[in-house]
């Protein structure tokens, strides 16, 4: 690989405020600044320095002028973020739940780059979000719905009290079906696209490839490896979620948008290195958490391109499956092509329709099945609701996803069967 150098300065604001049934507050507002170094020269060399002012950054870069804004990220947002929570805090109350805890997160990070073909570029993210978890009363087991978004600091808080007023009265309904079997599993639209994000986006990031940890080659390239109703892009203009984002944290343009197309791999997730050590066509995809981090080939975002069936047509062509509604958190083992996710919201399909909701399930499988299993996909495309995070060795990063309704032919299924 050829010599490598890239510079970033990074100012980022923190807000967050916790709320509970208790009547505990609890509010902290921290401020970062820093400066990465990273140079390739027969290996690699990494230097993170935290500085307290744009002075201290300056006399620890390397390069002079370029624009540098000195001015802080602009507002904190407190008075947004309290006003938020009093309201949900009220529709919790109006709820009866038993026990209730709201944690709203506020991110505003701006970053200045100097990346490896020494020119000087920028970008910024503001991301927010609320997480709200609560038990209800005569109920096992905890609730956790969620809402978010970026730019500026608008929550959805009429439609988050429904989901919350939902998922609750659903937990009351729930139907005793005990799961441990193969059944066909649809993936509501929005966040039903998590799944692909984790079962084919890690198993497409270069890193995995280079270590021949993913199911995937650059020979793959070309040939299918989903289902042919399958396109999938790595990033869409028209949605506002990731505008200010322009270029990766190594200074890069974000790659052309289109992953796989009618089924066939157009192209991997890659920084620069591994584009090079792999003879990739694209770069763009390197994120990192915070200055003190390394970045990593990443997804930015997963949307699943709408196909030709309605919602309805789908589940009516189910006459025994789950439909998959609020997402948890999942896993994989790349190594040996598998997967699992949980689902924290299922209803039971029965005869072509939503019959009844059903306690918490797991779904998995093998990657490459699953993927090449997609059955129906359909024409109702949304985005998610702004909260979807991915870990990837240690780093926690919001991603974006989006879909239409998915069905998946089978997947192994497990759990249900408390009420």
């Amino acid at each position: 690989m050829d010599k490598f150098k890239v510079q970033l300065y990074e100012e980022s604001q923190t807000l967050r405020l916790e709320l509970d049934d208790r009547g505990g507050r609890e509010f902290s507002l921290r401020r970062l600044s820093g400066v990465l170094t990273r140079s390739f020269d027969g290996s690699w060399r990494s230097h993170a320095v935290e500085t307290g002012s744009p002075e201290e950054a300056r006399q620890a870069l390397s390069w002079k002028g370029g624009r540098r804004r000195e001015e802080p990220p602009a507002g904190d947002g407190a008075g947004e973020v309290l006003a938020a929570g009093l309201y949900l805090a009220k529709c919790l109350q109006r709820l009866d739940a038993q026990e209730w805890r709201l944690a709203f997160r506020v991110d505003r990070t701006r970053r200045q780059i100097r990346n490896a073909r020494r020119q000087d570029v920028e970008n910024s993210f503001q991301h927010f979000r609320v997480m709200a978890r609560l038990k209800v009363r005569g109920q096992a087991g905890e609730l956790e719905i969620g809402e978010g978004g970026s730019g500026e600091t608008r929550f959805n808080l009429d439609g988050l009290a429904r989901r919350i007023a939902e998922a609750a009265d659903a937990q009351r309904h729930r139907r005793r079906v005990a799961f441990d079997r193969p059944v066909p599993v649809v993936l509501q639209a929005g966040e039903g696209a998590i799944l692909f994000h984790e079962v084919l986006g890690h198993a497409l990031e270069a890193d995995y490839v280079h270590q021949g940890a993913s199911p995937f080659t650059p020979a793959d390239v070309g040939r299918p490896i989903v289902h042919e109703s399958v396109s999938i892009h790595c990033r869409d203009d028209r949605d506002p979620f990731f505008r200010g984002v322009a270029v990766d944290d190594e200074g890069e343009p974000r790659c052309p948008p289109l992953l796989v197309e009618q089924g066939v791999l157009r192209r991997f997730i890659s920084d620069v290195a591994h584009q090079r050590l792999l003879k990739l066509r694209d770069h763009g995809h390197a994120r990192l958490e915070d200055f003190r981090r390394v970045p990593q080939p990443r997804m930015f975002a997963t949307y699943v391109q709408p196909g030709g069936a309605s919602q309805a047509e789908i589940i009516a062509s189910t006459p025994f499956g789950v439909y998959a509604r609020e997402f948890g958190d999942g896993g994989l083992d790349l190594r040996a092509g598998r997967f699992y996710f949980r689902i924290r919201q299922p209803w039971l399909i029965e005869k072509g329709r939503l019959a009844a909701p059903l306690a918490p399930l797991t779904v998995s499988g093998d990657i490459r099945e699953a993927l090449r299993d997609v059955a129906m996909v359909g024409d109702d495309f949304t985005y998610d609701r702004g909260t979807s995070f991915c870990r990837k060795n240690g780093q926690v990063l919001p991603v974006r996803v989006g879909q239409p309704t998915v069905k998946i032919g089978t997947l192994w299924v497990r759990g249900g069967q408390g009420a």
